[in-house]
């Protein structure tokens, strides 16, 4: 296995530390459009099997021919959701298995779906290869806790709700703190919502839908809902669900700076003109915002993450929240980063290895609930994310079936009520 991660932010930075780590990874390449950047990951890391590229994620052809010659296996996304459908075409073109951390949302702007991504199945499958898309910590290990509740911990799932929260307060921040890609933070938190509810995809206003939730070690926070990949593929696999939603909790900074930006037009991604220049609202905003990798060793409290299942148990109506918590200081200790880079970059390492052994050896395109969650689990806390398991008896809405049905094959295209 050779892996190839594009993008040396601060999600590249944890898996490039993470893969450095194991010697089952023969070779490391760290690529990003910024020499710079690159070149002072790979130096960081100090490893023989380590070497830095130049490397423009939206040239298909520079990038299939950059895994050609460094004989890189696996390409891992750690760039834009923007780029995942050159980065397939590319790794198709070099025979290269694919991972990415996250799809575009609902808005119409050209950036590549989940469906646009489903139909390159049927080509890496013809090619035997894998592309595992949204393999980061939510997508990604949502998606593997949810399976993981199917098969263990329910006999019967009704309800799967991801639940996203962090307690932190930073240095200097201004109280607004966007702790992965302001840009995609910004899209997921201003586009349209996804839900699903009695067997229907429905479309909600962002920022609404405010629910206290209890998190382990955190305690209450407030969260909304906002567009994320789990409410669009999770009800793909179960069959007998009934609700899917995912909420992520929101300081009241974070949350009131969001709404002006939403009121006032500079979330837009659309160009304006400002004497007589082509700006858009968005890129200023983001330039004005630290990055990710800028808040490490700033935030200090603790980021949860985790898959809400409802439904029935040897009889009876059962709820469970499977959950993993990291703490911004001990993973700025540890790898020099906050904790929200640290659960996502995390999960596609350890990906890469049961994909390097063998142990998940589908092709085609795919998402996390679709494979064996087990061995997943089984090796993520010695990875450095120990994951948790909370019980608790609730009841199930009236009327819910009680029999069990093999899931239907995967229909790729989301059909909104």
């Amino acid at each position: 296995m050779k892996p190839l991660v594009l993008g040396a932010g601060a999600v590249g930075t944890v898996s490039a530390l993470k893969f450095r780590q194991n010697p089952l990874f023969e070779q490391i390449v760290i690529a990003d459009a910024v020499p710079l950047r690159a070149r002072k990951l790979a130096d960081r890391l100090d490893d023989r099997r380590v070497r830095a590229i130049p490397l423009d994620a939206r040239n298909q052809g520079d990038v299939a021919r950059a895994l050609r010659e460094t004989g890189s296996t696996l390409l891992l996304n750690a760039a834009l959701p923007a780029t995942n459908l050159t980065l397939m075409r590319a790794c198709l073109e070099a025979g290269c298995d694919y991972m990415d951390l996250a799809s575009g949302g609902t808005d119409a702007d050209g950036v590549p779906k989940l469906d646009d991504q489903f139909e390159l199945d049927a080509a890496f499958r013809s090619a035997g290869r894998l592309a595992l898309l949204g393999i980061g910590a939510d997508p990604g290990t949502t998606n593997i806790y949810a399976a993981y509740i199917a098969k263990h911990l329910l006999d019967e799932v009704l309800e799967l709700r991801v639940r996203d929260g962090d307690d932190s307060d930073g240095d200097g921040d201004g109280g607004f703190i966007a702790a992965f890609n302001p840009w995609v933070f910004i899209d997921e938190c201003l586009c349209p919502a996804t839900v699903y509810r009695e067997g229907r995809f429905l479309e909600v206003e962002p920022l609404t839908g405010a629910e206290a939730f209890d998190f382990p070690e955190l305690g209450k926070l407030t969260c909304y809902n906002v567009d994320h990949e789990e409410t669009k593929t999770l009800p793909l696999f179960f069959p007998r669900l009934r609700q899917a939603d995912f909420k992520i909790h929101l300081g009241d900074a974070t949350l009131e700076t969001l709404r002006v930006l939403q009121r006032l037009g500079l979330g837009s991604k659309h160009a304006v003109q400002v004497d007589g220049q082509r700006v858009v609202p968005r890129s200023v905003v983001v330039a004005l915002l630290p990055q990710p990798a800028d808040l490490a060793g700033k935030l200090h409290g603790r980021s949860c993450v985790g898959t809400v299942g409802r439904g029935r148990k040897d009889g009876e109506d059962h709820s469970v929240y499977v959950y993993s918590v990291a703490d911004h200081e001990r993973a700025y200790a540890e790898l020099g980063v906050q904790a929200t880079a640290y659960q996502t970059g995390i999960p596609p390492v350890v990906a890469a290895e049961l994909i390097a052994e063998g142990v998940w050896e589908e092709s085609g395109v795919l998402v996390p609930e679709e494979l064996d969650p087990d061995p997943f689990l089984e090796r993520l806390p010695h990875a450095g994310m120990a994951w948790q398991v909370r019980k608790e008896v609730v009841r199930v809405p009236e009327g819910a079936t009680r029999s069990q049905e093999h899931a239907p094959p995967r229909v790729a295209r989301l059909q909104y009520a």
